[in-house]
């Protein structure tokens, strides 16, 4: 009987907690001239391992991608990317921006929509974020501007470290799409 309790015992102990990591408040920045109406921001479009609730590593000696069991995201990594992404924006425009659905009876001025194609790194290493952005035009669904990225961040130690990471990325993609609506020119 005691070897059975041992075992069961044993297996409790391997049942660790998880840790729940969240994504940090944006990083003030300065913010841009510009006399946009309201901008939607779409559902962030993310690679299937970057959906996982899990932490998503690479290892750089195999290029392999693995889920942390133990490190969890504390929210949907799409809705607190997205979200991450509209409070960024909101720091850098002097417009209304929230996400989809757009709480207003008034059409926004622009729709933003992010494609993810790569987003991984690992604590103390580099983290990788590439994909495209599209402005389009809700009234007229024209494509005003479209830009491809790919930006490369330090990740600090830890999980929280690479989440910060994330949270960087996410607001240096705002800095480009801030430019990019502030520079006028979009019909």
């Amino acid at each position: 009987m005691r070897p059975v309790l041992l075992l069961a015992a044993l297996a409790l102990a391997g049942c660790a907690t998880p840790n729940y990591y969240l994504t940090p408040a944006p990083a003030a920045s300065a913010r841009a001239t510009s006399s946009i109406g309201g901008i939607v921001v779409a559902d962030i479009s993310l690679p299937a391992y970057a959906e996982a609730i899990e932490i998503a590593v690479l290892d750089p000696a195999s290029g392999a991608v693995t889920l942390e069991p133990d490190a969890l995201w504390a929210d949907t990594p799409r809705r607190a990317l997205t979200r991450h992404l509209v409070a960024s924006l909101q720091e850098r425009l002097p417009a209304q921006i929230a996400s989809e659905p757009w709480p207003s009876f008034d059409s926004p001025s622009y729709r933003i929509e992010v494609a993810v194609d790569r987003m991984i790194g690992a604590p103390d290493g580099p983290f990788a974020f590439s994909g495209q952005y599209v402005i389009v035009s809700p009234i007229s669904g024209s494509i005003v501007s479209t830009e491809r990225f790919a930006l490369t961040v330090p990740a600090g130690p830890g999980y929280q470290g690479l989440i910060d990471a994330h949270a960087r990325a996410v607001e240096a993609l705002a800095d480009r799409i801030a430019a990019r609506l502030s520079r006028g020119g979009l019909s």
